[in-house]
């Protein structure tokens, strides 16, 4: 189990960094290269890697992205937000996001993103992974649902730093439990208080509701 776990913190890595080579890899898991390197030929033979024979880097290949569409197409809740994520931008004009709490109930995954049409935009998060504790509005929300906040759950994030600004809203499933939210990101002076409390919260709320009574969520 031990190596399993190495080795698909190898397919993590090449996730979050898009490529990277042997060595990059050892060093940044504390894996021995050899290890990572045997691997990186497991995963290339079956299609979940390929390997740049120019950089000699590696990068996940054309079967990963079948296991992510494989997800997509199997995952109610996705498929449901498609259409209504449409609308959602149209309606607030920003960029907004589905999120899903992973089985563990450890992280928050970026699943669906619909990017505003103004000029000024946010960087997009989609297929990015957060720790259930990140700074981020969905794992803010999610982890309050995880620790038994009822109803659905709702919470900002104003980053000074990164200058984003947003809000999100629980999504709950047929037995009640939290399944992933309906999230909103612009930057922060399109995102004021008054705004967020008149507008977007009851706005995502609203969405959130429609998806989970969709999912079978009964109050």
């Amino acid at each position: 189990m031990k190596t399993l776990e190495k080795a698909f913190s190898v397919l993590e890595y090449l996730m979050e960094k898009g490529e990277a080579g042997v060595t990059e890899i050892s060093e940044h898991l504390n894996l021995s290269k050899n290890n990572v390197f045997r691997a990186l030929i497991t995963f290339e033979e079956h299609g979940l890697v390929e390997k740049d024979p120019e950089t000699e880097k590696y990068k996940l290949g054309v079967n990963s992205v079948r296991l992510g569409y494989g997800y997509i197409q199997k995952n109610p809740l996705i498929k449901l937000s498609e259409p209504v994520f449409k609308n959602l931008r149209f309606k607030l004009l920003e960029t907004v996001n589905l999120t899903v709490l992973d089985d563990q109930k450890k992280y928050v995954v970026y699943v669906i993103e619909e990017e505003t049409i103004k000029p000024v935009k946010v960087k997009s998060r989609l297929g990015m992974r957060f720790d259930l504790d990140a700074y981020t509005a969905s794992a803010k929300a999610l982890r309050k649902a995880v620790l038994g906040e009822k109803g659905f759950v709702f919470d900002y994030e104003y980053n000074t730093q990164t200058e984003i600004a947003g809000g999100a809203c629980v999504v709950r499933d047929y037995r009640g439990r939290p399944i992933g939210a309906v999230e909103i990101i612009a930057p922060i002076y399109r995102m004021p208080f008054d705004r967020v409390e008149k507008e977007i919260k009851p706005t995502l709320q609203e969405v959130a509701l429609e998806l989970s009574l969709k999912l079978g969520y009964w109050d």
